[in-house]
């Protein structure tokens, strides 16, 4: 499972539920949608990917342990050293790729939980019979009327864009305060004594070592 396909799977609910209305997905390009439809179908696609996040998260950290598992295997059969300048080659930058690969899969269950903690929080603002349409359609993956369910969203709509709003905004806040810690000249480049390339050497086994354990 990953976000492909869940685009995928939401493109063939939403042409399967439109098919036979005036809304019915066809050849049309999507600059021919009004506007209000358009919108409409974005926030369904947003509650889609939402309500489909907890399960997704569920995956990855299942896989997590063999897959991370697999790459420290695969490390073991491509690092090297060289002992004539006391460098390791491969180990340190395997070890700081490992950290971040984990620190990413992270980053990515954290994203799909607050995701479905958004899309919970919505659920729990909204009156319980239009709550009961989208949990139907979103949760349960049943076919409903896109009528009904249209009307559903469009009754809430801008409610609903506020959460999505904010988070595009704390998102475009957050890619402000790292491109202003990146900015500014690199960093010097200073020699590095023999000594402190053997504790280099050491400190990388080490770490690559304890991701597992």
């Amino acid at each position: 499972m990953n976000l492909a396909m869940i685009n995928e799977e939401f493109g063939e609910q939403i042409a399967a539920i439109t098919a036979g209305t005036r809304y019915e997905i066809s050849s049309v390009s999507d600059n021919d949608v009004p506007v209000m439809e358009a919108r409409i179908r974005n926030t369904m696609y947003c509650l889609w990917k939402d309500a489909t996040s907890n399960e997704l998260a569920k995956y990855l950290k299942r896989s997590a342990e063999q897959y991370f598992q697999e790459l420290y295997e695969f490390s073991y059969g491509v690092t090297s050293y060289d002992e004539n300048v006391s460098i390791t080659k491969g180990t340190e930058r395997l070890a700081l790729m490992i950290i971040a690969e984990k620190e990413n899969r992270k980053r990515q269950i954290d994203r799909l939980e607050r995701g479905y903690e958004r899309f919970c929080s919505i659920m729990d603002s909204l009156p319980t019979q239009d709550v009961e349409v989208l949990q139907q359609y979103f949760i349960e993956r049943k076919k409903v009327d896109y009528e009904l369910l249209r009307e559903v969203v469009k009754k809430h709509l801008k409610f609903i864009e506020v959460y999505y709003d904010a988070d595009t905004e704390a998102a475009e806040q957050r890619s402000k305060e790292i491109t202003k810690d990146i900015d500014g000249p690199a960093p010097k480049i200073k020699s590095i004594p023999i000594q402190q390339l053997e504790k280099n050497k050491k400190r990388a086994l080490k770490q690559l070592n304890s991701l597992f354990k």
